[in-house]
């Protein structure tokens, strides 16, 4: 684990966030003050030069308090400065946390401002969500060829070859957006779905007294 924090600039930036919610925990908490760690594993190719604001790292590990978590075989960032301003590229088997979200890709882009994550564009084949709500048994999932998360209007835009399900109801379509608020889903674009019937139990039969015996 190493923290840096050469001339007051905050080397590694990362933070994934969306929008709180009673049912959904999907915007940011993390204190602006906290600090983000990061690692290397065993693959590392470290090289930063910091009067121009760039990073680059390998195999890496990046956390903010205990509900920011970001994994990629390579990351590199240009634009650092203080308040964990700056824009990241980050390549192969792309895994990000945040609160009760989670994003999985083959690469993603993500901007920062004032210490809060501003923009994420990520690219898979396909590039994957979920959203795990307030009902431990259900979790919001769905895939596209790219996701776009916009901070200001906290929602995920998933576009090309989509499909979503909530469990029981399936959606497929050209694009879509979905609301971390509310877990709700709007597109422009033709649908096709399935509603799945609910899995019931059927009640145990009550013996014949006829045949009982």
């Amino acid at each position: 684990m190493a923290r840096f924090f050469p001339d007051r600039v905050v080397v590694a930036a990362l933070l994934i966030a969306g929008a709180l919610s009673p049912a959904f925990a999907a915007s940011p908490t993390v204190d602006k003050k906290t600090p983000i760690d990061w690692k290397e594993g065993e693959k590392h190719c470290f090289r930063a030069d910091f009067n121009a604001g760039t990073l680059t790292l390998c195999d890496v590990t990046l956390t903010q308090g205990s509900t920011t978590r970001i994994t990629a075989e390579h990351a590199s960032a240009k634009g650092l400065s203080d308040n964990n301003n700056g824009e990241w590229l980050l390549t192969g088997t792309v895994h990000i946390e945040f609160n009760n979200v989670i994003l999985d890709a083959d690469s993603a882009t993500v901007v920062f401002a004032q210490d809060r994550l501003q923009r994420v564009h990520v690219k898979g084949a396909p590039s994957r969500f979920s959203q795990q709500l307030k009902d431990p048994a259900r979790r919001n999932q769905g895939r596209a060829a790219t996701i776009d998360y916009d901070s200001q209007k906290d929602v995920l835009q998933l576009t090309g070859d989509t499909w979503y399900t909530d469990g029981r109801n399936v959606v497929e379509t050209a694009a879509f957006t979905y609301n971390l608020n509310d877990g709700s889903i709007f597109s422009s674009e033709r649908v096709k779905g399935t509603i799945q019937p609910e899995k019931r139990v059927p009640a145990p039969r009550t013996p014949d007294r006829a045949t009982s015996q």
